[in-house]
């Protein structure tokens, strides 16, 4: 495995499943993953320079097949032996009947705690953001970290600074996860896309343009993007906070680009050699999460497609810790989720079976996942090729009447910071499959509180430009997702349940944990 970790400016590459056939239970939930992939070649793009508004975007994810970055030689050697006792353990249990490999995978040999580490700190990264105005808030400090279940992983991690409010007001930064589903693309076209159109989209809210300019922009590239500002004001009424209906109006669009207006383009063109490209997306899908904090102003802006969550780490006079949800998972367990969609589909008892969307996806609200939202002509006429180019996804749900069944419109969360609020985590259902929101906090305050004095200096220290820290284990997200692999399904924290878990190899992993992708932002 190539680990390591750098920090460059270049263009946006890469990015578990929750679309299956049926349901199953506890761990097993959501399917394994589509590619089993023997190769444990992984990097870390951390990137790239998406310059539409002058505002560069930097994604995160590990893909085989991608430019390898430096891998510091003390973890090269761990991370070779890992790579050599998994794929021994892949061949074993590739050989056995499908009804005994469970078990089987629970029995082979632990990982080293050299080994552990070595995987816990390949794809870890921290940096300092610079607040200027009130607030409160002299700096941001950020820690990532993703450890993959699927090969290739399919989260993505991206972050961003925005538009000002005001013209030389302190900058806003949006922190994204898109969690993708059957397959990798539909979450890296967001994780490198997003940012660009949300900054478009703040423009247009800041300047009225929606009201005010339409007209002038009928024949701009930016039509689109004004029509759904429009089209939400209208039916929604007055009362639209910007960064509200800007992340509203940039998640709508960028689903209508991915799911619709490539499905046009692949019409128009009749061109098989782009087919992949244009349509792969829309056939797989993601969740998405963007949070957009406002340091100088003291507020956090949370939109959220999915089963992704955020959550605020809140210090209380006592000492103590609370965990505040500054999202909610939209999946057919959240009650309003369920009555929204049998209002929206009256007298189809099948839109929601065995906890799923038509029996088969887990979110309700998702990006791209086109066999939920694609009218059925156009399924029938273009899947049976999709399906023979290997996008098994490509597959039409029983019961399908009436499209669209999954919607990408987020649902908003916003939050007036206070002094008590020391940071945010934003992270992918795998972290909370593992563990609860309020051991999440409390792990991540542990972290927090140990780390007081060295967050204090980086403060009064900080740069114009993002800043590389000191990371070890110091990292919070490490910190984080080593506490969420140490943890049993009864709660109980132990080092040999990291050392089978990571253990075991891909695709059979995904039947004991999901990919964990995680951003911690301290408010320092």
């Amino acid at each position: 495995m190539a680990g390591g970790l750098r920090q460059r400016r270049a263009q946006a590459t890469k990015g578990g499943r929750k679309d299956g056939d049926g349901a199953a239970a506890g761990a097993e939930d959501k399917p394994r993953a589509a590619t089993a992939g023997s190769g444990r070649s992984l990097t870390i793009a951390i990137g790239g320079v998406l310059t539409l508004l002058g505002v560069a975007t930097y994604t995160f994810s590990r893909r085989a097949g991608l430019e390898v970055p430096h891998t510091p030689a003390a973890a090269q050697t761990p991370l070779e032996s890992v790579e050599a006792k998994r794929t021994a353990a892949r061949a074993a249990l590739d050989g056995l009947p499908a009804a005994q490999r469970r078990e089987r995978a629970k029995q082979v040999g632990l990982l080293t705690d050299d080994e552990v580490d070595a995987i816990l700190h390949a794809h870890e990264s921290s940096w300092a953001l610079p607040v200027r105005g009130g607030g409160g808030i002299a700096q941001l400090r950020v820690d990532t970290n993703q450890v993959s279940s699927n090969s290739p992983i399919e989260d993505y991690l991206a972050w961003a600074p925005l538009r000002p409010d005001a013209e030389g007001g302190a900058p806003r930064y949006m922190f994204g996860v898109f969690d993708g589903h059957a397959g990798h693309a539909c979450a890296e076209q967001l994780a490198a896309r997003m940012a660009p159109m949300l900054n478009e989209t703040l423009e247009i809210v800041g300047r009225g343009q929606a009201a005010k300019d339409a007209p002038l922009l009928e024949h701009s590239p930016s039509r689109e993007l004004v029509r759904t500002v429009r089209e939400l004001e209208r039916g929604s009424g007055p009362g639209w906070d910007r960064v509200p209906l800007a992340l509203t109006a940039a998640f709508v669009r960028m689903d209508d680009e991915l799911v619709h207006g490539a499905l046009g383009e692949f019409r128009r063109a009749q061109d098989l050699g782009r087919m992949d490209a244009l349509l792969g997306p829309a056939v797989a899908g993601s969740c998405g999460l963007v949070a957009v904090v406002d340091a100088a102003a003291g507020e956090v802006v949370v939109a959220n497609t999915g089963d992704s969550r955020a959550l605020l780490g809140v210090r209380l006079g006592d000492g103590r810790w609370k965990a505040v949800r500054l999202s909610e998972d939209q999946t057919a367990k959240n009650r309003n989720e369920a009555a929204r969609l049998t209002r929206e589909h009256p007298g189809e008892p099948a839109v929601i079976r065995g906890g799923r969307v038509l029996g088969a996806l887990m979110p309700t609200r998702a990006f791209g996942d086109c066999r939920y939202k694609w009218p059925l002509e156009a399924q029938q006429d273009l899947f049976p090729v999709l399906y023979a180019r290997g996008h098994r996804y490509a597959t039409t749900p029983p019961d399908y009447a009436s499209p669209p069944y999954v919607t990408a419109k987020p649902v908003i969360v916003k939050h007036k910071l206070g002094a008590n609020d020391k940071f945010i985590v934003i992270a992918s259902d795998g972290l909370y499959d593992q563990l609860s929101d309020a051991e999440v906090v409390d792990t991540v305050a542990q972290w927090f509180e140990a780390n007081a004095a060295a967050n204090a200096t980086a403060a009064a220290t900080v740069t114009s430009e993002p800043a590389p820290l000191t990371t070890q284990d110091a990292n919070a997200a490490t910190h984080l997702v080593r506490a969420a692999l140490s943890t049993d399904r009864l709660g109980r924290r132990s080092d040999a349940v990291i050392r089978r878990l990571l253990a075991i190899p891909p695709p059979h992993s995904r039947r004991f944990r999901d990919d964990i992708s995680v951003t911690v932002v301290s408010l320092l």
